[in-house]
């Protein structure tokens, strides 16, 4: 099923697919672990910024049922802990990434991340000092990306899909 431009929706890490040429700098899954505020949020932070960066440069997202079904007994005490603030902060992550919006000189995937990273800090920085963190960490990886692929390193120019 394609998604709608325009709608967000929550990636999950476990059974994902995707083209690394045209999107691999975008699924960095973000800050999590022992020692940060959040947890499980990881791969739908990575959704959202691919959703909007794929809306703005014009490309295709699809979800469906998975192939492999993941069926964990998990403790929902512990799940509870870690994923609080998620709970919590989506009533100020979900009204940013609706709101976000890339100039038409992001035609790039690295320069449409390094835009969202500047709005993080700017908007999402005050609502904990983790998302400054984070938007550090975007940068970081962008850098190591282009570093480590650097047959990629411009990844795919495309026109923009807005």
């Amino acid at each position: 099923m394609t998604i709608p431009k325009g709608t967000l929706f929550p990636m999950c890490g476990m059974n994902l697919a995707f083209n690394r040429e045209l999107i691999g700098p975008a699924m960095y899954f973000g800050l999590m672990g022992d020692g940060q505020p959040i947890g499980r949020y990881d791969d739908m932070w990575a959704g959202w910024c691919t959703k909007v960066i794929c809306d703005h440069l014009g490309l295709g997202v699809k979800t469906g049922l998975p192939y492999i079904w993941h069926s964990k007994a998990s403790n929902p005490f512990v799940n509870l802990r870690k994923e609080y603030k998620g709970i919590y902060w989506q009533e100020e992550l979900i009204p940013f990434f609706q709101s976000v919006t890339l100039p038409k000189d992001c035609t790039s995937v690295q320069k449409c991340y390094i835009e969202i990273s500047k709005q993080v800090k700017a908007k999402l920085g005050k609502v904990d000092d983790y998302f400054n963190k984070l938007a550090d960490a975007m940068v970081t990886w962008i850098e190591a990306w282009d570093e480590l692929n650097p047959s990629g390193a411009k990844s795919a120019e495309l026109s923009n899909g807005a």
